[in-house]
């Protein structure tokens, strides 16, 4: 009996090379999984620090925006200050002129003997 055993473990299998080849295709398709699972993995992991990061951007844009908003509001009412500001000004320099003609216009009546004539109600 000692010999069949023996015999039976060395003694080649016909079908030994097709389970070989059966294996090795098995094993290779496990390692490709493994590394689809893996580049799956990373791919996940790049896609959700991309996220994070596009958040920021966002985040930062909208505070870039909300920053320039208050910069136009900001110089439209520094405008809008200054429009009136020149106007006031304008009407002071215009009254001070008219004061002035007026007061050259009764000297002129003054040196030729004539009154400048006001209606008093």
């Amino acid at each position: 009996m000692e010999m069949a055993t023996s015999y039976r473990y060395e003694r080649t299998v016909p079908r030994a090379a097709a389970l070989h080849r059966a294996l090795a295709q098995q094993n290779s398709r496990i390692r490709d999984a493994e590394k689809l699972a893996a580049d799956k993995a990373a791919i996940k992991e790049l896609s959700g620090s991309n996220q994070v990061a596009q958040w920021s951007e966002d985040a930062s844009g909208t505070t870039e925006m909300k920053i320039l908003k208050r910069y136009k509001e900001i110089m439209n009412q520094e405008l809008k200050t200054a429009k009136t500001e020149v106007i006031l000004i304008r009407r002071e320099k215009l009254r001070t002129l008219l004061d002035e003609e007026n007061m050259k216009y009764l000297q002129e009546f003054e040196a030729k003997g004539l009154t400048y004539f006001k209606c008093r109600m």
